[in-house]
């Protein structure tokens, strides 16, 4: 179920995490937390551990680097864009612990979140099967309800590439929810794999 996208950052709080504000960067994070929570949890397969890890680092970068945001765009783009690539960096480093095989303990997604155990664990486990990519246009359209140009803003990328994930991702969630399918009724086309557009 979509929710709806947050409303943009005030412009005093804004100049305000720019000074350092103790209260301003508290403002931020208890605005954006819970959502950018929520995305990294969907991301890692509700992770817990992996979504705080990247819950704190979104937020680590985001007062590291607010002198960098230009205000030509909304802030929840430039926040996006941060929580995008932090998921997907966390992911190759949890892949380089694996490749080498010394993995941390509980490195591997354990019982799903609260959070995660609402999804259908059908549509989890698909979702999950995503490439990063897709996997995070996914969750960027049908999670927060971000429109395609919003999407690619914070991908860095172009509405045609958003659209091309997506269309992508759609067939790929068709092809392994099939089985749930009404009797009679088949994907329309399936791809033969699921490399990034």
């Amino acid at each position: 179920m979509a929710m709806s996208p947050l409303a943009d950052l005030d412009a005093q709080i804004l100049e305000g995490c720019r000074r350092g504000d103790p209260g301003a960067q508290r403002h931020v994070y208890d605005h954006y937390q819970e959502r950018v929570f929520s995305i990294a949890l969907h991301y890692f397969r509700g992770d817990d551990a992996a979504a705080q890890d990247v819950t704190q680092e979104v937020f680590v970068k985001v007062f590291r680097t607010v002198q960098t945001f230009r205000q030509d765009a909304r802030f929840a783009s430039w926040l996006y864009r941060i929580v995008a690539n932090s998921c997907i960096d966390e992911l190759r480093r949890r892949r380089r612990f694996v490749l080498f095989g010394d993995a941390p303990k509980g490195l591997e997604p354990s019982t799903p979140a609260p959070e995660v155990a609402e999804l259908d664990a059908d549509v989890a486990t698909a979702l999950g099967r995503l490439s990063p990519k897709l996997r995070i246009a996914v969750l960027l359209r049908y999670f927060d309800d971000l429109s395609y140009d919003e999407i690619a803003r914070a991908l860095e990328t172009t509405p045609g590439t958003v659209a091309s994930r997506l269309n992508r991702a759609h067939a790929i969630l068709a092809r392994e929810l099939r089985h749930r399918a009404p009797a009679g009724r088949t994907p329309s086309h399936e791809p033969s794999d699921d490399r990034d557009a």
